[in-house]
């Protein structure tokens, strides 16, 4: 037997109603609920489908981290529903969710000054709100997972009465996260805060931007705890660290090894902060004809610009699948993405992190404390700085050890697994759901 909002479909025998007052973090309503007897299934048991809406911002950084998680939810026998644009439709609907696509106007080239970044992530909310609502409509989950900057999500749960999670691909806040990433004293002094806030305060989401950016309920970390920047300072609820998530990208695309014993280095800035043709001609300028296999993902502008003659040894791509690239990678020039950092370290190959903005410059920070890799600041990126940096990283035995403790910590972290048995504990531990 389960207790459930009256009148969901599906065939079932009705023995108990009732109404009862719920509040999902906003203000309580009554809510009809009745008791059935569901069908058994193959084992024996009842089944249970439950509807659960995933909430994500246009940017691969934020989405493909949660795509085994979603693909985990659907073999368990959920059924996902995932908010994104139409550029992610094709991967969202790969990993077995149904997209419910958004539209937004097109943000230009991603700022480098996270405050900007910040301001235009509300902008997205606050564009996406009402057609999400509408695309749901009676269609309400039984849970929302959102991501830390799709506010929507944690807005529609409040309105809806079902209970939220956060999905972080990046650091759960902790003392020092304003100043770090954003410069900031406080984070409502963020231009684009105002209109959150009161947008927080119509939908009935208590505490305001503080205890939403800054210590959120629940929070699944797609890192280990021992990668989380001041760890013991997290204000978070209840904060659950499963390591990176990482499932089939077969819609990446495949890379192969080519023949001979020359090591491979893995060169690539992301996929936002890409352009910048000058950094890949040093790292041309530093490795050609030093006994390198060099892969550069260098972004479709890029590309279609040309950096000039590819140099022998060289490949030079707009994208790669990646994790192909590092599985057969000795080291990794990166700009210190946490998805890309988490990817590598997952397969054992340390870093040289050349950060592009300041979360990626905490990113770089943490590297260098576990030591499993070097920062090397951006202006400092010459082509001498880069071959010294990929030699240190390739020679030190500190770092090779640094990187198997860490690896060792993702592959006990419990990834995809982890992540959705505490998605499901979360439904377990709401007896009332909708339909």
């Amino acid at each position: 037997m389960i207790l459930r909002a009256k009148g969901c479909p599906g065939d079932s025998h009705r023995v108990g109603e009732g109404t009862v007052s719920i509040s999902g973090g906003g203000p309580r309503r009554a809510v009809s609920w009745e008791v059935v007897v569901m069908p058994s299934g193959p084992s024996g048991g009842a089944e249970r489908v439950h509807h659960v809406a995933v909430f994500n911002v246009p940017m691969s950084g934020h989405v493909i981290p949660t795509l085994a998680v979603v693909r985990e939810l659907v073999e368990r026998g959920h059924r996902v529903s995932y908010a994104v644009t139409a550029q992610f439709a094709d991967e969202v609907r790969a990993a077995g969710a149904t997209p419910v696509l958004y539209e937004v106007p097109d943000p230009g080239e991603a700022p480098e000054d996270m405050v900007v970044g910040v301001t235009g992530a509300v902008g997205v909310n606050v564009a996406a709100l009402p057609q999400l609502e509408a695309a749901f409509g009676a269609d309400v989950p039984d849970v929302v997972l959102s991501d830390v900057y799709a506010w929507a999500g944690p807005l529609l749960a409040a309105r809806w009465g079902v209970p939220a999670v956060q999905l972080a691909p990046t650091h759960i806040p902790y003392d020092g996260v304003v100043r770090d990433f954003y410069g900031l004293e406080d984070i409502a002094q963020i231009p684009g805060f105002p209109q959150l806030a009161q947008a927080l305060e119509e939908f009935g989401v208590p505490g305001g931007v503080h205890a939403l950016t800054l210590a959120p309920p629940k929070t699944i970390a797609f890192f280990p705890r021992s990668f989380q920047r001041r760890a013991q300072t997290v204000r978070a609820g209840e904060a659950h660290w499963v390591g990176p998530a990482i499932g089939d990208r077969s819609f990446q695309g495949r890379w192969h090894r080519p023949e001979g014993d020359k090591p491979v280095l893995y060169v690539s800035l992301g996929s936002q902060f890409n352009q910048r043709p000058e950094f890949y001609r040093s790292c041309t300028q530093a490795f050609q004809g030093r006994g390198w296999h060099v892969v550069m993902s260098v972004g479709a502008d890029v590309a279609a610009t040309g950096l000039g003659p590819s140099a022998d040894g060289f490949e030079v791509h707009a994208t790669v699948p990646q994790l192909d690239v590092l599985a057969a990678a000795s080291v990794f020039v990166t700009h210190g993405g946490m998805g890309s950092l988490m990817e590598a370290f997952s397969l054992g190959v340390p870093v040289v992190v050349v950060p592009q903005m300041a979360e990626q410059r905490v990113n770089a920070a943490q590297v260098e404390e576990l030591g499993v890799g070097r920062h090397l600041p951006r202006e400092q990126a010459t082509a001498d700085a880069l071959r010294e940096a990929v030699q240190a990283v390739m020679d030190d035995p500190r770092i090779t050890g640094a990187v198997a403790r860490l690896r060792r910590d993702i592959s006990t972290a419990g990834g995809a697994a982890t992540a959705a048995d505490i998605i499901e504990k979360t439904l377990a531990d709401t007896p009332l759901t909708t339909c």
